[in-house]
Parts: structure tokens; sequence; C-alpha cells
């Protein structure tokens, strides 16, 4: 039986190894994203206008401390989304395109289930989204100090959970 093991492994050491390393491999480029948590909620800044990494990181501070813990594991993620995007149906230019594409694989995908942008007539035009009623953030004593473009709006996703959020948010004004 020794010998037997011993022949095999002669014959098959280099596929042993090359198993091996290659369950490495996809461990090491698979294992981190499953490992890592899911955020409880996604918010859309969509504008033409770029907005702050600070007015980024306010906007996401005040999401999460006035959000619920949705998957109750004990922090209240949220995910912010940027897209410099143009809401009118022109896509003109290099940039445009990729925004575009990146925002429409959100919107198809659900990741975000909060939505502030800057062109409502353009959104309901140009999207297949159902949403809330809009609501300019310049009425909602939530995004007060906040240096956000002219003309933005909030609203979340009527597909989504999202509904809570958005009556916690206007309940405020």
């Amino acid at each position: 039986m020794k010998e037997k093991w011993k022949t095999w492994w002669w014959y098959h050491w280099g596929h042993v190894l090359l198993a091996v390393a290659v369950l490495a491999v996809v461990l090491y480029s698979f294992l981190p994203g499953m490992l890592e948590p899911k955020p409880d909620y996604g918010v859309a800044v969509i504008s033409l206008d770029w907005v702050s990494e600070d007015t980024m990181a306010a906007l996401q501070e005040r999401f999460r401390n006035a959000l619920e813990d949705a998957d109750r594991d004990g922090e209240t993620r949220v995910q912010m989304n940027r897209y410099q995007a143009d809401l009118s149906g022109e896509t003109a230019g290099t940039v445009n395109y990729s925004e575009a594409a990146r925002l429409d694989a959100d919107l198809v995908g659900k990741q975000s289930s909060i939505l502030l942008f800057d062109n409502p007539e353009g959104f309901r035009k140009n999207t297949a989204v159902s949403t809330e009623p809009v609501i300019p953030c310049k009425d909602l004593p939530f995004f007060d100090g906040l240096s956000l473009p002219e003309g933005m709006v909030f609203t979340v996703r009527s597909d989504c959970d999202a509904g809570a959020v958005y009556e916690r948010v206007i309940n405020d004004r």
C-alpha cells in the first residue's frame, strides 16, 4: 500500500499542487467580498454638479444617525453612491456615458433606495423608477447646513422598504 501511494504521488504531485494553487486564488478573490457586511441603506446623490467629499460624509453621518439598523447586526451602515450624471437624457461625452451606465446599474439593481437628485423632471422622464413624491432639500431641516447643488430634491424608491426613511426625514420639518 505504501508503495502504491508513493507511485501515485510521483505521478500526481503537480496536479495536487495546481489544485491547491487554484483553490487559494479562488478563496483569496471571493472570500473577502463574501465576508464583507452589506450596507443597510444605499443613498444615491445624482447631480451634474460635483458634490464634495465633505458633503457626502456629512450626508452619510446624518442618514446613519437618523436610520435604524435594518439587518439588526448592531451597526447602521449607509453606502453613499455619487453619480455626476445629466438626467435630461443628453449623453454627450464619454464621462457621461460611464456615469449613466453606473447609474442605470444602481437603479436596476436597486442598490440605492434613498435618492437625492437635482432634475426631477428629467429623472421621471428618463428612468422607470417609481418614487414617493419629491421634496426640495432646502425645505427639509434634515439637510440644513449642507452645501447641496441648487434644486436638489429628496425622495425614496416606492419599490423598496424605505417608506419609514421617507416619513422620518419629511416629518422633521
